[in-house]
């Protein structure tokens, strides 16, 4: 369908005190699933520029999927090239449920697969379950042939949320258990009585032995979701604490949960511990960033206003807000921030981008502008990524327009500059999505993935306030905003005769364009758009000096 979609939006400029537009240049997006759910859980991009997609699959063999499920849901991973077409799929399982929730490739070429199982040996499994759920690791070749697999865990339930490779060539896993000492657990839980879990990570060698195990926690609720190795050898262990001081946790929570930091030494020995939140809840994300400064960034989602250690109101009236922490090399906490819009926003991802600052993607329910958010959502839960710059200053934002609602959204940003969004996706055809999901009955989700730029163009004092001037002394109104029916578009300034009048929809799609010369000094055009579909539009205004763009809204 469309190939090039073109969208305006803002970014704070810090230097010359106006805002300075950006292009969003969409270069291609792509589906994979088959006729039942399809649920992706990490992206990233490979070696070869390509793509690996992971997740969750109930499909069978259907659509995108050439391999029949083992169990109740399986590990399905998706290979593609730099353009987004598939070169292989390969699906992981036992005959029960299977939930993959880390992948990393690794450096020999190959891939590591992690995530949770309660299957017995059969299928892909080759090592029986220790207890409930289990840890299950399963290690690939560059092309998805499984080379090996293992489990760990204990007699109750322990699950699996973060994984990475370290610098020995051995991987470190981590999540939650609450499981006593059996099986491969060599430590109780805090809580004696095993109702809630703690942080539980596992050390092992490249061949997938186990060289250690640790357990910290407090007497409540304390889960791993993201880990990060330190410049010192030792290991960063970030998730969510709901403990107040107890067990390894030094300081008490702030609200009824907290994002809580372990520092461990090559061995697994504590150093410190730190906790930050409000008097809220606060959900710990799944990645920890170590940025140039020698520090760490941490991202999750608040409830909280500003109490504690967070400074700053949450943008909407109830709802979570994403909430950066940066701390430094011993945790001290450097400074934090909130983004947010009307409703709720849910922060699954953070990375650092290469000018050193971040692209933070999660999902957004406001469908109001508002607070931070400057573009309505089109369907229900859409992505939504911020970008800031190296002191976390918002530098510009995006909704990923799609039509229906869509959970798990992960940026990266590639290796061309550019930068990719994942997701798992329902509904068909609308917005940025130009492929119908394989189940077009019951629209059960499937992965959805979109490559795109953003370019800044010459500034020309775009924003969104009713009036701005550019450096060739123009000045545009668009009025009124929110529109019904007329709208109405007011150049002023000494030296306009000519200038080009053009109207896009969300899509890019052109709705209007018209040039016109001979313009008289404060010329007023009136346009009657009553015909329009309500939604978010664009309006351009060229002359032979540049170009101003407003985002209107038909209601």
């Amino acid at each position: 369908m469309h190939r090039f979609y073109l969208l305006l939006f803002l970014l704070t400029s810090f230097f010359s005190g106006i805002a300075q537009p950006f292009y969003f240049h969409k270069q291609w997006d792509k589906r994979f699933g088959g006729k039942a759910e399809d649920g992706l859980v990490c992206l990233k991009q490979t070696i070869d520029r390509g793509y690996l997609l992971g997740g969750n699959s109930q499909s069978g063999i259907s659509g995108d999927k050439t391999q029949a499920c083992w169990g109740y849901v399986d590990y399905w991973v998706v290979k593609t090239d730099s353009l987004g077409g598939k070169q292989w799929d390969k699906r992981f399982g036992g005959g029960g449920a299977d939930v993959l929730t880390a992948l990393q490739q690794t450096l020999d070429g190959g891939y590591m697969l992690a995530g949770i199982s309660n299957s017995a040996i059969n299928g892909d499994k080759t090592e029986a379950r220790r207890g409930g759920n289990d840890f299950w690791i399963i290690k690939i070749d560059a092309i998805g042939n499984k080379q090996w697999d293992k489990v760990f865990g204990g007699t109750l339930d322990d699950n699996l949320y973060a994984m990475l490779q370290t610098k020995d060539r051995g991987y470190l896993l981590g999540g939650l258990s609450n499981s006593p000492i059996s099986g491969d657990k060599t430590q109780d839980n805090w809580d004696l009585d095993n109702s809630t879990d703690d942080f539980w990570v596992i050390k092992i060698d490249s061949l997938g032995n186990k060289q250690w195990d640790k357990r910290f926690g407090g007497t409540t609720e304390d889960g791993i979701s993201a880990l990060e190795e330190t410049d010192d050898g030792g290991y960063i262990l970030g998730g969510y604490s709901a403990s107040d001081s107890s067990g390894d946790k030094t300081q008490g929570n702030w609200g009824w949960g907290d994002y809580w930091i372990v520092k461990i030494d090559s061995t697994g020995n504590k150093e410190w511990d730190k906790r930050y939140g409000g008097t809220s809840d606060d959900q710990f994300g799944n990645m920890i960033v170590k940025n140039t400064t020698g520090g760490y960034t941490l991202g999750g989602s608040s409830y909280s206003d500003a109490n504690g250690d967070k400074t700053q109101n949450n943008k909407g009236l109830s709802g979570e807000d994403f909430w950066i922490v940066n701390i430094d090399s011993v945790g001290d906490k450097i400074c934090d921030r909130d983004f947010g819009g009307t409703d709720n926003e849910i922060l699954p991802s953070i990375v650092q981008t290469n000018d050193s600052g971040l692209l933070i993607c999660g999902i957004s329910q406001s469908t109001d502008m508002g607070g931070d958010k400057s573009e309505n959502n089109l369907g229900g839960y859409q992505a939504w990524l911020v970008k800031t710059d190296i002191d976390g200053n918002k530098q510009w934002d995006k909704t990923i327009f799609t039509t229906g609602s869509g959970f798990n959204s992960f940026a990266i940003q590639t290796k061309d500059g550019c930068y990719a969004v994942a997701r798992t996706q329902e509904g068909g055809i609308g917005g940025y999505k130009t492929e119908a999901n394989w189940d077009t009955t019951n629209f059960t989700a499937d992965y959805w993935i979109i490559k795109f730029c953003m370019d800044t163009i010459r500034s020309t004092g775009v924003d969104d306030r009713p009036q701005t001037t550019d450096h060739s002394g123009i000045q545009m109104q668009v009025w009124p905003n929110p529109f019904t029916s007329d709208l109405s578009i007011a150049l002023k300034g000494e030296d306009i005769h000519e200038a080009s009048f053009t109207i896009t929809n969300a899509m890019g799609q052109l709705i209007y364009k018209r040039e016109e010369s001979n313009l008289a000094q404060g010329y007023t055009k009136v346009l009657d758009l009553r015909y329009l579909p309500n939604g978010v539009y664009f309006v351009e205004v060229g002359t032979k000096e540049g170009c101003s763009v407003r985002q209107v809204v038909k209601e």
